[in-house]
């Protein structure tokens, strides 16, 4: 009888360009069956075969070469505070291998599915290490509520120490008049607030009024200031009263001379009206735009017109502007006619800072938002920080950390939506000697990260401290969605900075470097580690990682085509870690207690690996001028699942 091998290869090709699937290929064993047919028995072999392709990297990524020059000389002194088995442990010259590798479709499909909040990625798995992205979740929580408060006791007015937006603008109309040219631009946005004033040109405060609740991108509450009417209200008013008066020419718009007039004049008013503009430029940035201190009688207008532009600012006059940023100004530089089609402006950001085009570091006149990019920077340019001399990173893992870099940057933007314009006993016997050795990481090593992270809150909290008091900060807590935080401003911001010191301190411990803090710093270096690991040690019952964690802000806007440039985090799921040690600068150990000499381990060193949980970044343009929510962006989440069936959503999202 003769056998005729007739094979059936089912080729199955995967593509997972958002968590990274292998560049290389599995075929399953091969399942037969074995049929007659005319007579003529066949046997049939069903190969099915995986193909994987890894996402594509950023061309300019490479993985790191060891350059020993830049490996930091050997220190006894630095010894970890955690024995291993009798063995003291010195990492001072130790350099470390980071890689994320990659996730498969098939096998990782828990790990690669998109969940709102960081508690759900982690769920009941235990070797989880908590990435930079859920310790800035645990911060973004905070920020938020922070925020919130400061933005609504500023509205209503706190006592002695907050003059209320509502009770200064009010005044500015009684000083301008209701025949004022300015009187129905004061009296629409009053109107917000339901506060009504006398005005002899009714029909301007309306058409002005419809104008602003015409354009979503002004009058539309995102972000967080939907927990609450009161927050809405907030955000409504002080957006109507962001709207610029464009300088065209050399003389200042009549409506912004008619109201730098009104402040100026009036001593407590204009005190009360600088402070407020102040207060902005720190909590957030200095402003875009000029304000009404820069109109004057003596005032050039047209030279200030002309160095705002230079300075790739607004050549224009707003009572509260909204504040500048990097971003904004690099893309008004780059874009001056407005972002073109599919231009990818995270890529342009990244690309920017990377090619030393745009500074991130914080300059004297920069407010929290500065110092907070800030801490991103070393994201894109690891070279620049200080870990950077004993960490070795693959191409995979930087491209992990330009997209950390994508999600935080989005996720500190939308916090900030409102205001910015998108021991062994000596003589003991020496203990058995130790076999293995694998690297043993608390949290992802980031210390640059968190030391400027620490820094920005330090930042905040001199600057409140000196605006408006720690017993003005006692008296208010910070603000969530159905009510307040559990404990007041003054000791939750405190205890934010000192956290974040604490996660520097550790995170140079687990990779054997020094702290390098100026003088007087941290006070209490103890304090700040305990902290810390209680966190650590704890973190995946905090309340705050429970928290959805989906946002969506938009960055840019083309008037001419009607489009909104999105930046999105569209859920939060998890990747692997792998860290190994270098052999050529591998640990040194000693018996715990003993006083003698440091020996570079020569045992079996093994690598680690964890899982942490990383944000889905989406960059996308819509065909509207209308950005969704936070509540409709989650729903859209929830129906779609994936990243680009919520990229298809958006791009048809059109309300």
């Amino acid at each position: 009888m003769r056998r005729r091998l007739q094979y059936a290869i089912l080729a199955v090709g995967l593509t997972y360009a958002a968590a990274g699937c292998g560049e290389s290929d599995r075929v399953d064993p091969p399942r037969s069956r074995t049929f007659v047919k005319d007579g003529v028995e066949y046997e049939e072999y069903e190969v099915e075969k995986t193909d994987y392709r890894n996402p594509p990297l950023q061309m300019s990524l490479k993985d790191d070469q060891l350059d020993p020059d830049r490996v930091p000389d050997f220190d006894p002194a630095l010894v970890h505070p955690d024995q291993i088995d009798g063995w003291e442990l010195n990492l001072s010259q130790t350099v470390f291998h980071l890689d994320t590798p990659v996730l498969k479709p098939d096998r990782d499909a828990s790990l690669l599915q998109l969940r709102a909040t960081y508690r759900d990625a982690i769920g009941s798995r235990r070797q989880i290490l908590p990435s930079v992205n859920l310790i800035d979740g645990k911060a973004k929580q905070f920020d938020d509520g922070l925020y919130a408060a400061l933005d609504l006791a500023y509205y209503a007015g706190h006592d002695e120490v907050l003059r209320s937006h509502v009770d200064l603008v009010r005044q500015i109309a009684e000083q301008v008049g209701p025949d004022s040219p300015a009187a129905p631009f004061l009296a629409a946005g009053l109107e917000l607030a339901d506060v009504i004033v006398p005005v002899v040109d009714v029909k301007e405060k309306e058409r002005l009024l419809a104008e602003f609740e015409a354009s979503p991108l002004r009058s539309k509450p995102l972000g967080f200031y939907n927990w609450s009417p009161q927050l809405a209200e907030c955000y409504r008013f002080l957006k109507y009263f962001q709207q610029p008066f464009w300088i065209r020419g050399e003389e200042f718009p009549e409506i912004a001379s008619a109201l730098a007039a009104a402040v100026q004049k009036n001593p407590t008013l204009l005190a009360d009206y600088t402070r407020a503009v102040r207060f902005y430029s720190r909590l957030t940035n200095p402003p875009v735009a000029l304000t009404l201190l820069n109109v004057t009688d003596t005032a050039d207008a047209g030279a200030l017109a002309a160095a705002q532009l230079k300075a790739h600012l607004h050549a224009a006059v707003a009572i509260f502007p909204a504040s500048t940023s990097r971003k904004q100004r690099l893309f008004d530089r780059m874009f001056p006619l407005g972002f073109p089609e599919g231009v990818d402006l995270m890529q342009e950001l990244i690309r920017a800072v990377q090619r030393e085009n745009v500074d991130l570091a914080p300059h004297a006149e920069s407010g929290w938002y500065d110092h907070q990019t800030y801490a991103l920077e070393t994201f894109l340019l690891p070279g620049r920080s200080e870990e950077s001399r004993k960490l070795l990173l693959t191409a995979r893992y930087k491209q992990r950390m330009l997209d950390a870099f994508a999600a935080l940057i989005t996720k500190r933007r939308e916090t900030h939506i409102r205001q910015l314009s998108a021991a062994g006993m000596a003589g003991a016997a020496p203990p058995p000697r130790l076999q293995e050795l694998a690297p043993q990481l608390r949290l992802e090593p980031n210390a640059t990260y968190y030391l400027r992270t620490a820094r920005a809150y330090a930042f905040l909290q001199v600057f409140l401290e000196e605006t408006v008091g720690k017993d003005f900060l006692a008296q208010i807590r910070g603000l969530q969605e159905g009510g307040t935080r559990e404990t007041n401003l003054a000791v939750e911001l405190d205890a934010q900075r000192e956290m974040f010191y604490g996660f520097y301190l550790l995170s140079l411990e687990d990779i054997g470097l020094a702290p390098a803090m100026m003088v007087g710093e941290l006070e209490d270096d103890g304090s700040a580690r305990k902290r810390a690991l209680d966190w650590l040690n704890d973190f995946a019952a905090d309340r705050d990682l429970a928290v959805d964690t989906r946002v969506v802000v938009p960055v840019a806007v083309n008037l001419i085509r009607g489009t909104t440039r999105l930046w999105c985090t569209a859920g939060v799921r998890l990747a692997r870690l792998e860290v190994a040690f270098n052999p050529q600068f591998s640990p040194s150990v000693r018996a715990a207690g003993s006083d003698g000499d440091w020996q570079q381990f020569d045992g079996e060193l093994n690598k680690s690996t964890y899982l942490i949980s990383v944000d889905e970044f989406l960059s996308v343009e819509i065909p509207s001028l209308n950005c969704p929510t936070r509540e409709e962006f989650r729903r859209m989440c929830d129906e779609a699942k994936t990243t680009d069936k919520l990229a298809e959503l958006l791009q048809n999202w059109s309300q």
